[in-house]
């Protein structure tokens, strides 16, 4: 963003010193100078009049409107416009205007070659009409007949998430949501216009769309996908020893209307350092990219914690994950503070750990029914510059563990779709349970030992045997034939988080519970569920899933909205109640070694697969 930043304040400065320049190249007597620009104030509608009622004119974004008296015929309303002397405009004054299917787009043009156009509409008195809708100096079009409006705006013109459009409705008419009131326009917004009689209305929707920032999608060159750095505007790939860095050929992927220099597909020269490419967007807006190419060959163990270091984590299960982790895998074992994470630094991870549970600690995080990416540091939510960088990993082949708060990191990879400013439904698998949601979560205390937690691992509820699986290798299963699962927990003090999928009601069919369900979601998904919950009550959910590689072959019922270019596996422990706590707040867990043994079994087997 800053350079497209400095870009625009380069442009700034341009136009302040050719207007300096021209300024006194007029002032002196051998002036040869001649200025070509025309006079726009020749190309403008001075005013515009029906009957004896002038319309309101907005020149800024180029409207026209106006409210006549109730039962006026639309269809046939004749104008009349004044002109400066130079210009003619169409259709002419006093033509008749049909205004009854919405805008009428009137054209000026000045013998000194200015042009205009302004977009004009009429409502009469009652009968509920948008007659203008913009966003900032965004203007929308306005379609009477489908009763949609469609606004264009830039890359820089704000967050689709919280704009404030601006909008004339005709008189003797209310509308629900007031002009100048935010909303959120990542989904398509109604309006409903209801006339002062209170028995005529219209409904509008309004749907917003921004012009992406120039930017790299994806960046690949001999089939290994690199690693894009958003925040430092770079891009490291990881190639194996021995390649010839001096001609290689990259494949980039763009946003539509974007291009980018050198093009794709051009072979560079790699070995003396970093290429720079430079992205194009259709306002003309440019990023460059420091492109590096290394041989790295990722080996290491990574925690990511929200302080500086281990001994600096304040959530006592983060901490304490944080250290066995460390101790386990010594020299290959790496601490990356989560606000730190970058190209360079997670280039030689092969697997890395996201967790931490702060009931107890109180860190901040909550989430609420409609939004969970609040569990979630600013830089990992969704577009966020960690996030984005992890997004690249994963899909170059980097492997994940994610549990407990941050769960959610899951819809911020883009490897689940979400969109948290709608309702659930096909497609929008955002989380469906949202118990212990508030910053101080649930913490019970004094519960019995014989009140276990652990994940359900019955057959019924998933799609088939998963307790052979290698990640279970050293456990024991307690409950019995046809209730197995596996206990994990406890202790007498625990923290809770309910954050997770109970079903997909409304989103798959089958929804819940049973095998027939689990094989639709892993289908859907291109996923492995293993396991639920202990308790024969809870016997539904997904307590435990990894989401598989994707740039292999899918099922059928693959959701084409995920991403086909993942080659990391992301294996997640969504719901705490399964018992996955990894200090016992001054308490005993008995089964704290199982989930020691439970988490080196998921690592160690992340870091066995060979995702080339």
């Amino acid at each position: 963003m800053k350079t497209i930043q400095n870009h625009l304040s380069i442009f700034k400065i341009a136009i302040a010193f050719m207007m300096l320049v021209f300024a006194v190249i007029s002032c002196e007597k051998d002036d040869n100078f001649s200025d070509s620009v025309p006079d726009y104030t020749e190309s403008i509608i001075q005013s515009f009049k029906v009957g004896t009622k002038y319309a309101e004119i907005n020149h800024t974004i180029g409207t026209i409107t106006m409210t006549l008296p109730s039962g006026t015929d639309l269809k046939n309303v004749p104008v009349e416009i004044r002109l400066p002397e130079s210009a003619t405009v169409t259709p002419a004054s006093g033509t008749t205007i049909d205004f009854s299917n919405g805008p009428v787009t009137f054209e000026v043009v000045s013998t000194n070659g200015a042009h205009r156009t302004y977009t004009a509409n009429i409502g009469a008195y009652g009968n509920p009409k948008m007659l203008s809708f913009s966003i900032g100096d965004k203007m929308g079009v306005i379609d009477e007949v489908n009763k949609t409006i469609k606004v264009e705006i830039g890359s820089q013109d704000g967050d689709l998430s919280n704009l404030a459009p601006t909008f004339e409705i005709a008189e003797g008419t209310t509308v629900d949501f007031a002009s100048g009131v935010a909303r959120n326009f990542t989904s398509a917004k109604v309006y409903t216009i209801l006339s002062n009689n209170g028995y005529t209305a219209k409904q509008y929707t309004v749907t917003v769309t921004q012009i992406q920032a120039p930017r790299i999608d994806a960046f690949t060159i001999n089939g290994v996908t690199g690693i894009i750095d958003n925040s430092s505007n770079s891009i490291l790939v990881i190639l194996p020893s021995g390649t010839n860095k001096s001609s290689l050929s990259p494949v980039i992927t763009l946003p539509a209307e974007q291009t980018v220099t050198p093009s794709s597909g051009t072979t560079q020269n790699f070995l003396n350092g970093a290429v720079t490419f430079t992205v194009k967007n259709k306002e003309n807006l440019t990023k460059a990219y420091s492109v590096t190419v290394e041989t790295i060959t990722p080996t290491k163990y990574a925690f990511l914690g929200l302080e500086n270091d281990i001994n600096s984590l304040i959530d006592d299960d983060a901490k304490a994950a944080a250290t066995w982790m460390q101790a386990t895998y010594g020299a290959n074992f790496k601490y990356i503070k989560i606000a730190d994470v970058s190209a360079q630094n997670i280039a030689d991870v092969k697997v890395a750990m996201l967790y931490y549970l702060t009931p107890k600690e109180n860190q901040g995080f909550s989430a609420t029914a409609t939004n969970v990416s609040t569990m979630l540091p600013v830089g990992l939510r969704a577009g966020g510059s960690q996030a984005q960088v992890l997004k690249s990993w994963a899909k170059a082949g980097g492997d994940m563990l994610i549990a407990g708060d941050p769960s959610p990191f899951i819809f911020s990879l883009g490897r689940v779709p979400a969109n948290f400013g709608a309702a659930r439904a096909p497609g929008n698998y955002v989380f469906s349970e949202f118990g212990c949601a508030t910053e101080t979560g649930c913490y019970d205390t004094g519960k019995p030992s014989d009140d276990i937690w652990g994940l359900g691992m019955r057959d019924t509820n998933n799609s088939g045997n998963r307790r052979t699986h290698a990640i279970f290798n050293g456990l024991t299963f307690e409950g019995g034939l046809g209730n197995e699962y596996l206990p994990l927990q406890n202790s007498a003090n625990r923290e809770v988080r309910l954050i997770w999928w109970q079903h997909f009601d409304g989103i798959l069919n089958p929804s819940c519970c049973g095998s027939d369900a689990a094989t639709k979601f892993e289908k859907t998904l291109t996923a492995v569920k293993f396991g639920t919950l202990r308790h024969i009550g809870d016997a539904f959910g997904y307590g435990a899933v990894e989401f598989k590689r994707t740039d292999l072959t899918n099922d059928a019922s693959f959701d084409t909205q995920i991403p086909t270019d993942f080659k990391g596996h992301i294996f997640t422990i969504s719901n705490t109640i399964v018992g996955y706590e990894w200090n016992s707040n001054g308490t005993t867990n008995d089964y704290q070694n199982n989930i020691k043994t439970f988490t080196k079994n998921i690592i160690d087997y992340l870091y066995s697969i060979n995702n080339d």
